[in-house]
C-alpha cells in the first residue's frame, strides 16, 4: 500500500541546463532528499522573493 497523499499536486515538465540537473543529482544523492522537495523548496523561495503573494483581507459586514 502506498503513502496516503499529503496535498495536492500538479505533474510539470521542465529542462533543466546540464550543470543544474548534476548538481540537483549529486545533492539529492547526498542528502536523500527527493528532487521534487528540493525544487519545490527552491522554487517557493524563489517566487516569495521576487512576486510574493499579497495577502487580502475579507470585508467585514456591518
Amino acid at each position: 500500500m502506498g503513502r496516503p497523499k499529503t496535498k495536492d499536486s500538479k505533474a510539470q515538465s521542465f529542462r533543466l541546463r546540464a550543470d543544474i540537473g548534476e548538481r540537483l543529482d549529486g545533492y539529492s544523492e547526498t542528502s536523500h532528499i527527493p528532487k521534487t522537495v528540493i525544487v519545490e523548496l527552491a522554487l517557493e523561495d524563489y517566487l516569495n522573493k521576487v512576486a510574493p503573494v499579497k495577502k487580502t483581507t475579507k470585508a467585514s459586514k456591518k
